[in-house]
Formats: C-alpha cells, sequence, structure tokens
C-alpha cells in the first residue's frame, strides 16, 4: 500500500508514558516525511498545548487538535475549524446543574480549567509525569460553569474529570440519552469530552484528505484511546499501539508494540519498507 499521509495520536501513542518523545520516533517522523508522507499530529489536546518537540520536527505540516474540532498548517494558522452549536452547550449545562464536577473547555488553542484541578492534579486522577503539563498548558478559574455559559458561541470543546468511575459514567449515560449533535468520547480514564457530532478525527482526516488530494486508501492512522478509534478505521492503514483501548485495538488492522516501546516508530519503519521505489 502507497501511504501518502500518516495520523499520529501523540499522548499515549507518540509521547512516551513519561510525556517526552523517544529520538527512535522523532527520527522516524522525519525520516517518513522525507520520503514525501505527510505526517499530522492528531491529539484530544487544543493547538496551544501541543508539544513543542513535535510541532519542530521536520514534515509534520499539519495539526489535528481538541479531538477534530480544529486543523492548523505548520504555521499554527488554523484552517478548518468545527465549533461545539450553543445549543449543546446550554442543554449540557442544564443537564448538569446539580452535579459537582471538574470542567475543562477549549477555544481557539486554549485551555481553562477549574483552580481545583489546577492546583492538585493527582487528586483527579493526573499521572504524577503530567502534572507539569497541565498546571504549564490551562488557565485556573473559580467558576467553569460560567466560562463555558459566557463563552458558548466559540468553543472547540468541553469536557469533565471525574475518577469515580460510578459517578463519571452514571453522567456519560445522561448526557448520551439526551444531547443531540454532539460527539461523546474519552482519551483517557478520568475524562469525558463532548464535541460537535462532526467534530471527530476521523472527519478531520477526511477533510485533510481531500484538501490534500490524498485518497483515504493512501493514509495510515495510529492511537491508543477511544478517541482515535474512528479516525483508525476510516484510514487505509489501521494501526493501534499495544497499550490502546479495546475499541482503539478493535478498529486497528495492526498491533505495534506499546508507546513506551516506540510502537509508532515500527510503524513508520513498515511504512517506508514498503513504499514502491518509484515513489521514494
Amino acid at each position: 500500500m502507497q501511504i501518502k499521509l500518516i495520523a499520529l495520536d501523540l499522548d499515549g501513542t507518540a509521547l512516551r508514558s513519561n510525556n517526552t518523545l523517544s529520538a527512535a520516533v522523532a527520527e522516524a517522523i522525519e525520516a517518513v516525511a522525507a520520503h514525501g508522507v505527510e505526517v499530522v499530529a492528531a491529539s484530544g489536546r487544543p493547538y496551544g498545548s501541543m508539544p513543542q518537540d513535535v510541532l519542530r520536527l521536520k514534515g509534520v505540516n499539519y495539526v489535528i487538535s481538541s479531538n477534530g474540532a480544529a486543523i492548523h498548517d505548520s504555521s499554527g494558522r488554523r484552517i478548518h475549524e468545527t465549533l461545539l452549536k450553543e445549543a449543546a452547550i446550554l442543554r449540557l449545562l442544564e443537564l448538569t446543574k446539580n452535579e459537582d464536577l471538574i470542567w475543562e473547555a477549549f477555544s481557539d488553542g486554549a485551555t481553562y480549567t477549574d483552580n481545583r484541578y489546577l492546583s492538585d492534579p493527582l487528586r483527579y486522577g493526573c499521572t504524577p509525569a503530567y502534572i507539569s503539563y497541565v498546571q504549564n498548558s490551562r488557565g485556573g478559574l473559580d467558576n467553569m460553569r460560567q466560562y463555558i455559559f459566557e463563552n458558548r458561541d466559540r468553543l472547540d470543546s468541553v469536557e469533565y474529570v471525574c475518577p469515580d468511575k460510578a459517578k463519571r459514567e452514571r453522567v456519560r449515560r445522561l448526557l448520551e440519552s439526551a444531547l443531540e449533535d454532539v460527539y461523546i468520547t474519552s482519551s483517557s480514564a478520568n475524562f469525558v469530552e463532548f464535541m460537535d457530532a462532526q467534530a471527530t478525527k476521523s472527519n478531520a482526516l477526511r477533510w485533510l484528505s481531500k484538501a490534500l488530494q490524498i485518497p483515504l486508501r493512501q493514509t495510515a492512522a495510529c492511537g491508543n484511546a477511544d478517541n482515535d478509534a474512528d479516525m483508525i478505521a476510516c484510514a487505509g492503514l489501521k494501526a493501534a499501539v499495544a497499550n490502546a483501548s479495546k475499541s482503539c485495538r478493535d478498529a486497528a488492522a495492526i498491533i505495534l508494540p506499546s508507546n513506551d516501546n516506540d510502537g509508532v516508530a515500527k510503524l513508520i519503519e513498515l511504512i517506508i519498507k514498503n513504499q514502491s521505489p518509484t515513489h521514494l
């Protein structure tokens, strides 16, 4: 299969569990880009929280952010967006008015979060390796519901953080049954994330495929979490790392080594090896 575009999730996929990019993966990304393959970072993070060591890599010309709500080019310019609808946000706020939840909101590449989470990420399930990332990538507010309401016309996505599994799933089921035109997913165990129904990583990949005139059958995608499964399913070459969630693994045709064992580098090695010499 002649691959011309590869979309890579970051956290838990291209990045190791300690939130760093290995030399092997970095070198592999630049190597496949040198062979003329478009490399796309595809993350649940907003653009402003993307790791600079990923953005600096030669060949990473596009970034899918906020689970597909936005696409940026290599200059940082937002070239496509799908915002949450005001009606959906108002309904979400009404349905959760009696729930004490830690809310986050993404808007124009920036993230705001509840001060309770910002001051003590570990309490809400953050791993030690990601504490610095959380505290340096977010603005803190005491009243996130008010912020979400006041900015309801310009939000890429919102999410709540809840380490109490029973409560997290109860609220999620309520919202899944009541909200329309909303895509609900999870990038890690304690997060439940809300975007417009069209704001998925798969739809962002489709948009880039059309814009760059690259057939989907000539794309590859790799991820580790539920929010990657749809993107993997729609790509020509479907891959997941060994540490992936069940839905992500089910969507994949290839299971790679884990993110801590350079699984993405192995995928790229396979792509380069199987490229037609006449197209290198």
